[in-house]
């Protein structure tokens, strides 16, 4: 599975609306998981994770909760190690 981001710019909504807005994606969903987000309020913004075998099956995911996105975009997503370092991704 590939992680995928999901970009909302949401001007005029708050955290409400967007934990309304995001309550409403499928749970039941065996091809989409939703992986969590980080919401931007001074910029109106929210960015949210998810894992799918493609970008098509995130796009639908959202269509059907009606959670309004700008744009999904394939994602590497870097964790620090044990010791607190940067993670390097392997080019393998």
């Amino acid at each position: 599975m590939t992680t995928y981001l999901v970009e909302r710019y949401l001007p005029g909504r708050d955290r409400a609306w967007l934990e309304e807005a995001l309550a409403r994606l499928p749970r039941n969903d065996v091809e989409v998981s939703y992986l969590g987000s980080l919401y931007v309020p001074s910029d109106d913004s929210c960015f949210c994770r998810f894992s799918a075998p493609d970008e098509e099956n995130v796009r639908r995911f959202n269509e059907l909760a009606g959670v309004p996105f700008a744009r999904v975009v394939a994602v590497i997503e870097l964790v620090p190690d044990r010791k607190g370092e940067p993670a390097c991704a392997s080019s393998d």
